[in-house]
């Protein structure tokens, strides 16, 4: 932004002071777009670099994060598989586009990383009709990091059977498959890590590195960025972070007797950038300081008149309203008749601005003022585009992973026992096969790319299972005993489900609104999401109502569907029932609602054991007569007192979750309203009815973007990885759960805690609290 020009110095012997955080990143934003320089910005930590990123890529997306654990988490425990997947993807992309300005935001110890060696080229060219040894090819394989297993599912991973070689490198989007006729490459082909299926031909592949570590000359991020300029933000706390860091290190080597004169990364002193600039938070003055004088815009949390009031009271100042979209300049034009429209590089003094220019936080700053979405309502949300081309813990469509000694169902020969991978020769090919155990020593193979046949036994006892024997009758007759008893589902659901099938219903109708409603949504809908939502608006628009089981683990979706539908039947005239099986989950789902459907005009109340009777008895009036919309809530819902005007639409989640009276007075509701059933783990008697045609199934299996394995550690209690943990969930906008089996031991834990970090706001529940504490 021009402006900006006229206000911004830049000495290298001077430190700049009095910016906002906006400000900041502005500042530096203002140099990059006036030199030719690449940037790199510098944080203490991994906290502050993320949150510099965020308001970075809202002003220029190609900005990159280059994230580091911290110390004992990476050396103690072991390096975050997606930070560093992420950093070999910025390097990448510095060396390939050199030509490119770049600005990079990293912390201390990304800055210190020892990383490969800019003027190595590690990766491997295989082309048709090349030569390579398969055993050289593998041995290039782990030196630059892939680890060899059975199957290759995951990013990272490679597998060898014969002749043939599967990898799936960093750089591309599906696994490679490589077969070998002697030493020369036959074919390269893409296949599908879910059903390991080929699919496309090649004629060439790289396969770039996954190892940081690759040589005796490592080079440190500046060199992979020429033509540097460093930004240090926070000086102090930066030389505070790298004394502690020298502090840790030193810690650690004495405990486990490494060499002192080992190094792990680079000294602070070592680095020198083309140039650098300070930027501090704290303000100060000195000799040295260009101190600058700027302030962060109030919130006016919707409160339309009193942002009119503080517009009217700002004399000589130029107001820019900087908005996202057309919806948000015709509201503010509607309050400010006399605001101009106009760019951000032709702004107009002492006069009301209105710019289409997302921006993060408002400031006032010299004589203008800049006011956001944000600063007039927290609620105002920016589109989160999902990005992902690394794949990391993909979910495999075949059963779970095995154990030696897990119990393992085989369609054809019953219940084994699992006892590991063996590697056989067979007409002259060396494969991998999965060994059972039977009954009487007896052993089969199955080859592992056949693992869908089986199953990992499970039982709800926990009792441990008789192992069939091969050649007999034994699992033949369970399997029939089996059968005969699925088809002897409950008469009563059968008689409710054929009831339900000669009911008539008044098909619902689309409306604009739905468009509208799905518009704001702040991300990406996932495919399998897509397909759900179509699949019950088709429900919903025929004679006879839905009964329609949504399956979908935790965080994949399954709420924002469900709330399209009950939009859908609202908008039709029907309320709409959200039952749920537990207080908590009921209020989460509460304010997830009335957060979602804000604007939308929609009355929506709870009730759990939290609400007063008088309350409960408003809410019983209100459903009567039509004026609540939707409801959430416990099985207080299934109270005899609550008659519905016109229920149009159930909503169960987690159904097996409720008692068997519930479930009896959840019958009686389902008779002729639609119902869809949210499940994460729906139990088999649910799952066989809706396999049976008896209710509709739909599945998300597609996992948010960015969704990676959870990383279990046990470790003796350690405050500094403590702390690094949960900055590091602070640093993508996370929560952190900090479970203690001691309710005495609560208080003692948060102020541990709080003096940890600071920063967060930490409160502490129990069972035992009242339900206006577990509220406040």
């Amino acid at each position: 932004m021009k402006i900006f020009n006229d206000f911004f110095k830049y000495d290298e012997n001077k430190e700049v002071c009095g910016l906002t955080k906006e400000l900041n990143v502005l500042y530096i934003l203002n140099y990059f777009e006036n030199h030719d320089d690449n940037i790199l910005i510098l944080t203490s930590s991994l906290y502050e670099a993320n949150n510099i990123y965020k308001i970075m890529k809202t002003y220029k997306d190609d900005c990159l994060l280059f994230p580091m654990d911290e110390f004992l988490t990476s050396v103690a425990l072991a390096i975050s598989p997606d930070f560093k997947i992420k950093r070999l993807e910025v390097l990448d992309e510095l060396i390939n586009n050199k030509e490119k300005k770049r600005i990079v935001i990293t912390s201390i110890m990304g800055y210190l990383k020892h990383l490969p060696n800019i003027n190595e080229d590690k990766s491997i060219e295989l082309s048709m009709s090349l030569s390579y040894a398969r055993d050289e090819l593998a041995n290039k394989l782990e030196e630059y990091g892939y680890n060899r297993t059975s199957i290759v599912t995951t990013t990272g991973e490679y597998a060898i059977r014969g002749y043939i070689v599967d990898v799936f490198p960093i750089n591309c989007e599906k696994p490679i498959r490589i077969e070998l006729f002697g030493n020369d490459i036959d074919s390269i082909k893409e296949f599908d890590e879910a059903t390991q299926l080929t699919e496309k031909k090649l004629k060439k592949i790289t396969i770039k590195t996954l190892a940081e570590n690759t040589t005796n000359k490592p080079s440190s991020i500046l060199e992979y960025l020429q033509n540097n300029t460093l930004f240090i933000i926070d000086s102090n706390q930066i030389e505070a972070a790298y004394k502690n860091l020298q502090t840790t290190i030193f810690e650690y080597k004495n405990s486990k007797n490494i060499d002192k004169n080992y190094k792990y990364m680079f000294d602070y002193e070592e680095l020198h950038p083309n140039k650098t600039f300070k930027i501090e938070n704290i303000n100060s003055y000195t000799k040295n300081t260009i101190l600058y004088d700027s302030k962060e815009m109030i919130n006016f949390n919707s409160d339309m008149n009193a942002l009119k009031s503080y517009v009217q009271k700002q004399k000589n100042k130029t107001i820019v309203f900087s908005l996202n979209n057309k919806t948000q300049i015709n509201k503010i034009k509607e309050l400010f008749p006399t605001a101009i429209i106009t760019d951000k590089e032709k702004l107009i003094k002492d006069s009301i601005n209105i710019i289409c220019y997302p921006m993060n936080r408002g400031f006032a700053f010299e004589n203008y003022i800049f006011i956001t979405p944000f600063d007039i309502d927290k609620s105002a949300r920016k589109e989160i585009k999902y990005k992902n081309n690394i794949k990391i813990g993909q979910r495999i469509k075949r059963s779970s992973d095995l154990n030696k000694g897990d119990y393992i169902v085989h369609e054809s020969y019953g219940i084994g026992q699992y006892n590991g991978l063996k590697v056989l020769k067979v007409a002259g090919y060396e494969r991998d096969y999965i060994e059972l155990l039977y009954s009487g020593n007896d052993k089969i193979y199955v080859p592992v790319e056949n693992i869908t046949i089986l199953y990992k036994y499970t039982d709800a006892e926990g009792t441990v299972p008789k192992l069939d024997k091969l050649n007999s009758s034994s699992w033949t007759k369970r399997k029939l005993a089996t059968q005969n008893k699925i088809k002897d589902i409950s008469n009563e659901l059968l008689e409710l489900y054929s009831a339900r099938s000669k009911i008539t219903t008044k098909p619902y109708k689309d409306f604009d609104e739905e468009l509208k409603f799905a518009f704001a949504f702040p991300f990406a809908l996932t495919k399998d999401q897509d397909k759900a939502i179509n699949e019950i608006n088709s429900d919903l628009k025929k004679p006879i109502p839905m009964d329609r089981l949504l399956c979908g683990d935790v965080g994949y979706g399954k709420t924002e569907v469900a709330f399209r539908a009950m939009l859908k039947a609202v908008l039709n005239g029907k309320q709409v029932a959200y039952l749920c099986p537990t207080t908590i989950l009921s209020k989460q789902q509460y304010l997830s609602a009335i957060d979602r459907f804000d604007g939308t005009g929609v009355n929506i109340e709870l009730v759990n054991r939290h609400i007063t009777q008088k309350k409960f008895n408003e809410i019983i009036d209100g459903l009567y007569k039509g004026t609540i919309d939707i409801v959430i809530g416990t099985h207080k819902l299934l109270n005899k007192k609550i008659k519905y005007k016109d229920l149009g639409l159930l909503v169960i989640d987690e159904e097996q979750r409720f008692g068997v009276t519930h479930k009896e007075k959840i019958k009686e509701l389902k008779n002729d309203v639609n119902v869809l059933t949210l499940s994460a783990t729906p139990i088999p008697r649910t799952l066989k009815i809706a396999m049976s045609g008896l209710r509709t199934l739909s599945i998300l299996d597609t996992p948010p973007i960015n969704r990676y394995p959870i990383e279990t550690y046990v470790i003796e209690e350690n405050e500094l990885i403590i702390k690094d943990a949960i900055y590091k969930e602070l640093s993508r906008n996370g929560q952190v759960y900090f479970l203690i089996n001691s309710i005495e031991e609560l208080p003692k834990y948060q102020n541990i805690l709080q003096k940890l970090i600071p920063e967060a706001r930490i409160v502490y529940a129990h069972g035992q609290m009242e339900a206006n504490e577990i509220n406040g």
